[in-house]
């Protein structure tokens, strides 16, 4: 690299020499040291409205060592007079490309997004790239949206053994973003495994972990922490996808999350098999964003049910719940699902309802709550289980096997509540509610086909 005139003195603008070194070699090696980045690529890529500091191109590596540090210079993120700002490299149509090692930090308290602006601070960014990987490296502070970005599809993104923290809506300061994400996929066949997400405090808005709006897309064996959520997943607009196939997240710590994982209607198309399985999820509020669940799938947030998707073959299983500040309002609160099973899971000292299930125009059905354990305050008023359908049609729903045990509250407490208009019996059977006075209730409940 010092061949190129690279210095690493924490001084210097390195970027000039790193873009000749990539310009003249395949395999570019970055030594310890501090590299400066104050400059951006110039003529700049024209994919995006962006300034990025480097472009890769097929069959490009990028080894740094752990002790490199790549700094962007005070002001420079959002200096750059293009729409969505400065990034770090630009992966445009490209293949077999591998970055590793270092630390990639955006200075966020220095790089402030300005009123009135949508900042992106990516550090990888692809545009229908196939064949990426990213591992063994850290990024950190950056004030924008994503760290990386895999947009226009593109196939097999690997993000293996990293760091990424704070962000966006993390940095305290940084008060005119108002959504991040770590990493954003809209491709097929990504996995995410043994990476760490972390804030140094909560959030003060949406902090996404991942999201997942591809096919054949994995997050295994990795730690999130102070995220709201966790992982999203659901085919968005930019993902155009008809059905969403095959999304695996198993194995992963979910810390003090607002949310562990979304089903996210931002857009249309369906979700078909989903695994979530082998996860430890710690619950907690968020002060400007309120109570925390563990799943959460429901009606669209303004109510226009134009944007739905649909979810079948939904596994949730021997995971384990914890309402860790007594404040969840529900474990798991889901709505559109045309099969799905959640069991032999472990809900710890819920305050709320365990399992909320709800309605919408497309209907509900095959959705099976079975051989899962609870321990509930149920100091809320809520019940333990809650089908709530309205007006819309339900069936094929079971709630057996359970063991749910209450461990306070004062005052009469109701294990299932049915509300529905054209229910089709839901079958109860085989629970057992310790401590809870009312095995079933609510204004629908002559319709549950009950049995101890």
């Amino acid at each position: 690299m010092a061949t190129y005139g690279a210095r690493g003195d924490g001084r210097t603008d390195d970027a000039p020499a790193i873009r000749a070194a990539l310009a003249a070699n395949q395999h570019v090696y970055i030594p310890a040291g501090r590299y400066v980045l104050r400059t951006f690529e110039s003529p700049r890529q024209t994919r995006l409205n962006a300034d990025f500091m480097f472009s890769l191109r097929s069959g490009q590596t990028v080894t740094a060592d752990p002790g490199a540090v790549l700094t962007f210079a005070d002001g420079i993120i959002a200096g750059s007079p293009t729409l969505w700002g400065g990034n770090l490299f630009m992966i445009d149509g490209a293949s077999d490309v591998t970055i590793s090692g270092g630390t990639w930090d955006f200075n966020g308290a220095n790089n402030l997004v300005p009123a009135g602006r949508t900042i992106t601070g990516y550090g990888v960014y692809t545009y229908g790239a196939s064949h990426i990987a990213v591992r063994d490296l850290t990024m950190r502070n950056t004030p924008g949206q994503n760290y990386i970005v895999m947009q226009n599809r593109g196939d097999d993104f690997r993000v293996d053994n990293s760091t990424f923290l704070n962000g966006g809506t993390s940095l305290s300061a940084n008060r005119e973003q108002v959504d991040f994400s770590a990493m954003y996929f809209t491709g097929s066949n990504v996995v995410v495994d043994r990476v760490h997400i972390s804030h140094d405090r909560l959030p003060w808005f949406y902090s996404g972990g991942i999201e997942l709006h591809g096919t054949h897309n994995a997050v295994t064996n990795s730690v999130i922490e102070r995220s709201w959520p966790g992982v999203y997943v659901g085919p968005d607009v930019t993902s155009g996808l008809e059905v969403m196939e095959n999304t695996v997240v198993t194995g992963n710590q979910f810390l003090d999350a607002g949310r562990a994982l979304i089903f996210h209607a931002g857009g249309t198309g369906a979700i078909d098999g989903v695994d979530f399985s082998g996860n430890t999820v710690r619950m907690t509020s968020f002060p400007e964003l309120g109570a925390g669940r563990g799943i959460d799938q429901d009606s669209p947030p303004d109510g226009d049910w134009t944007y739905h998707h649909i979810i079948t073959e939904l596994s949730v299983r021997d995971n384990d719940f914890y309402d860790t500040d007594g404040r969840s309002d529900a474990g798991i609160r889901l709505s559109q699902i045309h099969s799905g099973v959640i069991q032999q899971n472990r809900f710890h000292d819920m305050s709320s309802a365990v399992f909320q299930l709800g309605g919408s125009p497309w209907d509900t059905r095959d959705v099976a709550f079975t051989d899962n354990s609870a321990t509930w305050v149920g100091s809320t008023g809520a019940p333990a289980i809650a089908l709530s359908f309205e007006s819309y049609a339900a069936s094929g729903i079971r709630v057996d096997g359970n063991r749910i045990t209450r461990t306070a509250g004062s005052g009469s407490a109701c294990a299932v509540y049915l509300e529905g208009g054209a229910v089709g019996s839901p079958t109860v059977a085989g629970n057992t509610f310790a401590g809870i006075g009312l095995p079933t209730c609510g204004p629908s409940m002559g319709s549950l086909a009950f049995a101890p």
